[in-house]
């Protein structure tokens, strides 16, 4: 599955930026070739507002045609392909704005050019940092030290992304499935070497006093320590001196975390969650700011919505007998119950002789209309109200009814650590991992819950509500 980062790297923002001023330059060169006049860029027809808007409109439509995923390599005929559809309908929405504000247009000369050079350059930069990730050029060389289950979720997790800027030179004190995992990276082959006490031994014979010299031979910044028995095994003397010659120390844990969006639940202790450096910060300003957009998007949302939602209750009334609205107790905030409403989707009593249970794929109790409703997310329009009565949240885990929550807090752990902050219409977890209906999908999405209770905010929250939008436009998500 995909994971849109909450955290970008820095070299992901300087590729953002660098694509949008060339976009830029594009429209100016465009400027030229039309009137021929480098003067005309600085007079009001040209002024730099109105060159502006070009990126910003293009660099939204690239978002939502998915040319900002850079975790799964792309054929170039893809890309191209995807490059020019996502240019033509930036354009499109341009005309629009053009025909809104006509003070804004730049002319249809220039907007023809603008188009082709646009495609040009952002080709050709695509294509330079491409090259630049493939050569290692743009990385951070990591050492990693251990074995285990988060050990081995570091090198998973690095060796199947094809935007990673991190270069992992060297596995000190491999463990079988590393090794295994190691083989299968023969476009950058991963050095293995066994931890012997002090000494350290490579292949070639090539011997080393402590890690800092095998710091200094791979020219690594940083040094993952992911060993799975701390207790009389960490090798704190060369672990310190490291750090005191400026390498970078990090735990397993907190590195992980940081490149796959998400906390490994059943491999994370409670210790590493107490004293992680940061997150875990509800309260003040972060709480208000998050409040205020809640109810400001929830208003927003019921109003724009209404004609819908009439639509929606005026199709569930013809299809089947029973009630517009469903209403279900859930858990919610600090673990109290509260009523969800959404549009109906299921026959009525639907549950009246199994109790409840998961929803199933393909599952006959949804109607006809229930199965479009939960597709393009229309039954879940009524929860805005849930939203801005404040018992819940537009973005946060979503809630489970009492009957699962008590099954799932015996079986996984932290689970009940969801319930300390608001539930929400859509989270983290729902944009990052496809619908499950089992307890297996349920310790899946805490992972990703449990790294959006520690890292929330509006800045986060926008995130997700963006990505939520073009799972909505271009499909994906839960039933």
């Amino acid at each position: 599955m995909l994971v849109p980062s909450s955290r970008p790297s820095p070299y992901h923002v300087v590729f953002v930026l660098g694509e949008s001023l060339l976009i830029g330059v594009a429209v100016a060169l465009a400027v030229l070739l039309r009137v021929g006049d480098p003067g005309e860029l600085f007079t009001w027809k040209y002024s730099w507002h109105r060159i502006v808007l070009v990126p910003i409109v293009l660099q939204a439509t690239f978002f939502y045609f998915d040319l900002y995923n850079f975790r799964v390599a792309k054929p170039f005929i893809w890309t191209f392909s995807r490059l020019l559809t996502a240019v033509a309908v930036g354009n499109m929405g341009l005309t629009v704005i053009y025909y809104i504000m006509p003070r804004l247009f730049l002319g249809r000369g220039v907007m023809v050019w603008s188009f082709f050079l646009v495609i040009t350059l952002v080709t050709l930069w695509r294509w330079g940092y491409g090259w630049a990730l493939h050569q290692r050029l743009l990385s951070t060389k990591v050492l990693l030290l251990g074995q285990g289950a988060i050990a081995d979720a570091i090198l998973e997790e690095l060796t199947k992304r094809t935007d990673n800027v991190h270069n992992l030179v060297c596995i000190l004190d491999a463990g079988p499935s590393q090794k295994e995992l190691a083989t299968k990276a023969d476009k950058n082959p991963i050095n293995l070497m066994p931890l012997w006490g002090k000494l350290l031994r490579a292949d070639y014979h090539k011997e080393f006093e402590d890690i800092y010299s095998l710091v200094r031979y791979y020219g690594a910044n940083l040094v993952v320590v992911a060993m799975e028995e701390k207790r009389g095994a960490m090798p704190m003397n060369d672990l310190l001196h490291c750090r005191m010659q400026g390498v970078l120390i990090k735990s397993g844990e907190d590195f992980f975390e940081s490149i796959a969006g998400r906390i490994l639940a059943d491999h994370v202790t409670a210790g590493a969650l107490i004293f992680s450096a940061q997150g875990f910060t509800t309260g003040g300003i972060r709480a208000y700011a998050k409040r205020l957009f809640d109810i400001s998007v929830s208003s927003v949302g019921l109003l724009l919505s209404l004609p819908l939602a009439l639509a929606t209750a005026l199709a569930i009334r013809m299809e089947s007998k029973g009630p517009v609205l469903y209403s279900q107790e859930r858990t919610g905030y600090q673990g109290k119950p509260f009523t969800i409403y959404k549009f109906r989707s299921m026959v009525t009593d639907a549950e009246k002789a199994s109790g409840p249970v998961w929803a199933q794929e393909e599952d006959p109790r949804i109607t006809k209309v229930g199965r479009f409703i939960r597709k393009t997310r229309l039954d879940e329009i009524p929860q805005l109200w849930n939203v801005l009565i404040g018992t819940m949240s537009f973005v946060g885990p979503r809630p489970e009814r009492p009957h699962f929550v008590e099954e799932l807090q015996k079986d996984l752990p932290f689970y009940a650590e969801r319930h300390n902050v608001k539930p929400g219409i859509t989270g983290w977890a729902q944009i990052c991992y496809p619908y499950g209906s089992s307890k297996q999908a349920a310790m899946e999405k805490l992972n990703y819950d449990l790294y959006y209770i520690k890292h929330f905010g509006l800045s986060m929250d926008i995130t997700i509500l963006f990505q939520t939008i073009k799972i909505l436009l271009f499909g994906g998500g839960g039933r």
